[in-house]
C-alpha cells in the first residue's frame, strides 16, 4: 500500500462536516497513512492541484449553497480556478437536509466540477441527510478499503 498522504478538507456551517472530517482523518491515520485536515475557509482552490489524494466533506447551506466560510474556495473551483487537477484522486461526502429541493446541492456540484476538470473520483459521492451516522460509517468503510487496496 502506498503511504502517500491524504488531505481531508471540510466546509461547515454547524460543525457536522468538521466532525465527519475529523472522524475521517483519525481513521486514515489509524491505517498509518499521513493525513492532514483543513477548513476550506483557509484553502485557496489552487492548493488542491498539488494533492494526490483528497476527501472533501462539505455541507449544503440553505437550498444548495456552500457554507459561508467555504464560498471563496467553492466558487473558485466552480469557475475552474483550481489549476491542473488531473492527478487528483478524490472523494466527496455531502451533507444536507432533504427537506430542501437542492438536497446536498453544494457537495453534488463540487463533485461534478472536480470531475469535469479532470480529477479522478475514487468513490461515489455519499449524500447524507440530517441523520447521517449510518450512511457515513458505510462510506468510511468503503473509503478505507480503497486506501488499503491502492
Amino acid at each position: 500500500m502506498s503511504k502517500e498522504s491524504v488531505s481531508v478538507y471540510f466546509g461547515t456551517m454547524t460543525g457536522n462536516a468538521e466532525e465527519l472530517a475529523t472522524r475521517t482523518r483519525d481513521a486514515i491515520a489509524d491505517l498509518g497513512i499521513k493525513v492532514t485536515m483543513e477548513d476550506l475557509a483557509k484553502v485557496p482552490a489552487a492548493r488542491i492541484a498539488g494533492d494526490g489524494e483528497a476527501v472533501f466533506v462539505i455541507s449544503t447551506w440553505g437550498d444548495g449553497e456552500p457554507p459561508d466560510e467555504a464560498e471563496e474556495f467553492y466558487y473558485a473551483v466552480m469557475d475552474g480556478k483550481a489549476g491542473s487537477i488531473e492527478n487528483l484522486r478524490y472523494a466527496v461526502v455531502a451533507l444536507g437536509d432533504s427537506s430542501y429541493d437542492d438536497f446536498c446541492g453544494c457537495g453534488r456540484k463540487l463533485d461534478d466540477a472536480l470531475q469535469k476538470q479532470g480529477a479522478q473520483r475514487v468513490l461515489n459521492r455519499v449524500d447524507l441527510d440530517i441523520d447521517y451516522d449510518e450512511g457515513f460509517e458505510g462510506w468510511l468503510e468503503r473509503y478505507l478499503a480503497y486506501l488499503q487496496d491502492r
